[in-house]
Formats: structure tokens, sequence, C-alpha cells
């Protein structure tokens, strides 16, 4: 998989999270350079999710504090709640460390998923 598909993955992830806990989600941005990745809404509360997706022994890091601002204050002009998830893949039939960060399509992953958290700047 590239860095496109394990990005795909993550989001497709995240969606099903946020429907499984009533939210109802308004847009998906697969464009990994566009933040946030999913914009959603729960109780009348307008929700901006960044995801971050990454292969074993990463998983997603937190955007760039530059980054983070701008993406706050974008949520900010829309009264918008920002969160942030990290998402881990590694291939689950893997027979040692190495293996686990070979991800192909349609195989089997471990998914270390972080929760949703605030995002917020270090």
């Amino acid at each position: 998989m590239n860095l496109d598909d394990i990005h795909i993955f993550g989001l497709r992830f995240m969606y099903r999270e946020l429907t499984n806990n009533g939210f109802e989600v308004l847009s998906v941005e697969p464009d990994l350079e566009t933040y946030p990745q999913i914009v959603a809404r729960k109780s009348n509360q307008l929700y901006f999710i960044v995801v971050q997706t990454a292969a074993y022994p990463d998983i997603g890091d937190l955007p760039t504090n530059h980054q983070i601002k701008l993406i706050q204050e974008h949520a900010q002009k829309h009264n918008a709640i920002t969160k942030f998830t990290s998402i881990g893949l590694a291939n689950a039939n893997a027979k040692n460390e190495m293996e686990k960060s070979i991800l192909k399509k349609g195989d089997e992953f471990l998914v270390n998923y972080s929760g949703i958290k605030e995002l917020i700047r270090l």
C-alpha cells in the first residue's frame, strides 16, 4: 500500500467510528495535504477532525504547529471544535518485526487507534 492507500484506510476506519458513535459525517477529504480530513456534526455541534494514518512502527503524527493554528482559525470561523486522531497499521499476518510494516491491499491489519482527542498546539 502506498501513502494514499494508508490514508484512505484511516479515513474509512474513522468514518465508521464516527457514524457508530452518533456523528453525521458531512464531508471526507482524501487529499493528504488538506485539513481537516473529516467534517462531522453531532448534537448540532460542528467538528473538524484531522486523521493521520501511518504504517508500523509509526502512528499518525500531529500536524505542525503552523498547520494546527490554521486549522483552529478556520474552525473558529465556523464555530467548530477541532479534534485529532492517529491510526497506526500493522500487518496482522507478520511473522517477524520487519514484516509488520509491509502492508498489502486485501491483507488483514492490526489497528492502533488513539481515539478522538483535542487538537492542540504543543
